[in-house]
């Protein structure tokens, strides 16, 4: 396959709150039912809860082998290879996935109405759209 430059038009925004303390954390959990949508993610010293208050527009869960270009466009745009090395909760800012949402619904949703996040770990990159805000809780992890 030829090497290409692509040129990342998505802003990565890191999600940073005092709240959430850096670590190299593993999904562990991805549960949706009528409850919600949540996601855990646990480092073996914090277990942070990711929760969505509804059903979000679209989930799109990947191994980080997939995503690779992706991985790779955000590494050169921001020029940080360690990006997501403590990092893992982003929005994405003129989100390419939206901008697919939108059309495949056919005018049902508009760009203003939607977020992108996106959960990034060693392991798997988890993208959600969504109308609302996650709230986050942070605990110890029991291990």
């Amino acid at each position: 396959m030829e090497n290409k430059e692509t040129i990342l038009s998505e802003e990565w925004i890191k999600i940073v709150k005092d709240d959430i303390p850096e670590g190299e954390y593993i999904v562990t959990s991805l549960i949706q039912d009528t409850n919600g949508t949540k996601i855990l993610l646990d480092d073996e010293q914090y277990m942070i809860n990711i929760f969505f208050d509804g059903i979000p527009v679209l989930i799109r869960s990947a191994v980080e082998g997939i995503r690779m270009q992706t991985w790779g466009n955000v590494q050169l745009k921001y020029n940080d290879k360690f990006i997501f090395r403590k990092s893992f909760f982003f929005e994405i800012k003129n989100s390419d996935l939206i901008k697919w949402c939108i059309q495949e619904s056919c005018g049902f949703y508009e760009e203003y109405q939607l977020k992108h996040y996106c959960i990034v770990t060693s392991e798997e990159m988890i993208d959600i759209v969504s109308t609302f805000e996650p709230t986050v809780q942070v605990s110890l992890s029991p291990k």
